[in-house]
């Protein structure tokens, strides 16, 4: 095409045809527009495809980071759970010197927890990808980010708040007789009727029932229900990828 044009270049000067050579050197700048527009065009394809190689990578990141935490906070909701029950029967007085023996674990029930650690990993690298990247209409990465700025930060302060009232409770307990015995997993007839009939620690384990059942084990709840939802969409996500 471009020898054509230098052809009839030539021709035109040499016949003084200074319209006809107007029309020709105006398509041949039209020629090499169309050039650089393709140019671009065929450069911003290339471009998006591998921003959306990019952000398929960074989801799948982000996927096996909320399987990894739903399969953890299903355990510890599970602790929990069996805390919260015993919590519950020392606070009723249903655990008794008599009955103690059904639940050896009454005794720790203010001074063990389970922290759960949110994996970020993915969403650091979401967060990046956003920054360099206009991502603004892309729902699916919206609602990631809400998902990791509200409930990550509440569990985090949870974790805080429950180990503080645990160190608490270890040091009142070094006060006691028992203690020692009680740090050798021995159990002795006065620490049998400290943690059954005591007000001192039913009103510890009330305190701690709060902090791990009312609050954290409802954090991690919700954190679980809303990363299961959220792997579903990158799931579905995913799947549209594949029909394109």
């Amino acid at each position: 095409m471009i020898s054509v044009f230098r052809k009839l270049r030539k021709k035109f000067l040499k016949e003084n045809r200074i319209t006809n050579y107007l029309l020709y050197a105006i398509g041949e700048i039209a020629l090499v527009m169309i050039g650089i527009l393709l140019a671009l065009q065929v450069n911003n394809w290339k471009e998006k495809r591998q921003q959306r190689q990019q952000l398929n990578t960074i989801l799948k990141t982000v996927s096996n980071d909320l399987v990894r935490d739903t399969i953890t906070a299903s355990a510890i909701i599970k602790f929990y759970e069996d805390n919260q029950k015993n919590s519950l029967r020392i606070i009723n007085k249903e655990i008794t010197k008599d009955n103690f023996d059904e639940c050896r674990s009454c005794r720790s029930l203010t001074t063990i927890y389970q922290p759960f650690s949110v994996q970020k990993k993915g969403y650091n690298l979401l967060k990046n990808f956003s920054d360099q990247h206009s991502s603004q209409s892309d729902s699916l990465i919206a609602d990631i980010s809400q998902f990791y700025t509200i409930l990550p930060d509440l569990i985090d302060q949870s974790n805080a708040f429950i180990k503080d009232e645990i160190f608490r409770n270890i040091e009142s307990y070094k006060n006691q007789p028992w203690f020692i015995d009680w740090t050798q997993q021995k159990l002795t007839d006065e620490m049998i009727l400290y943690f059954t009939e005591s007000e001192d620690y039913r009103k510890r384990v009330a305190s701690h029932n709060v902090l791990a059942a009312n609050n954290h084990l409802r954090f991690i709840q919700a954190y679980k229900q809303n990363a299961e939802t959220i792997l579903t969409k990158i799931e579905e996500r995913f799947k549209d990828t594949v029909k394109e």
